[in-house]
């Protein structure tokens, strides 16, 4: 059985709603040092958008003891890193850029050169 989620398109200057929400599951997992459910999530294809450094804090975090005091302080800043990213107004001051074909010209060979003989140094002899 196949499930078909609605997905909106992809802007590439914002976190989506679900991206967001994802972020929101693993900073709770992760406060709540409920090793299960970061373990269900580090799972999904989300977390394949992490930064490397957040995933090893969510790894350390997954096989640490539960009596550890350390706080997940790159995860919950890359959380706050999008949300405010996502509330951010769109960004006006780039201006468009037409992009136009050049033309190159055709390579000259397609074999490769070998670079020549030098004659101070003898040939090998079978």
């Amino acid at each position: 059985m196949r499930r078909t989620t609605p997905t909106e398109p992809m802007d590439w200057e914002r976190p989506s709603e679900r991206f967001l929400a994802y972020l929101e599951r693993l900073s709770e997992a992760c406060l709540a040092r409920d090793r299960d459910q970061l373990e269900k999530l580090l799972r999904m294809r989300l977390s394949s958008h992490l930064p490397r450094t957040v995933l090893d804090e969510l790894e350390f975090f997954r096989r640490s003891k539960q009596e550890n005091l350390r706080a997940p302080l790159k995860t919950m800043r890359y959380v706050h890193q999008m949300q405010q990213l996502a509330t951010a107004p769109p960004d006006e001051s780039q201006l468009p850029l037409e992009l136009r074909e050049r033309e190159l010209p055709a390579p000259l060979s397609t074999t490769r050169r070998r670079a020549p003989r030098r004659s101070d140094v003898p040939e090998p002899r079978e």
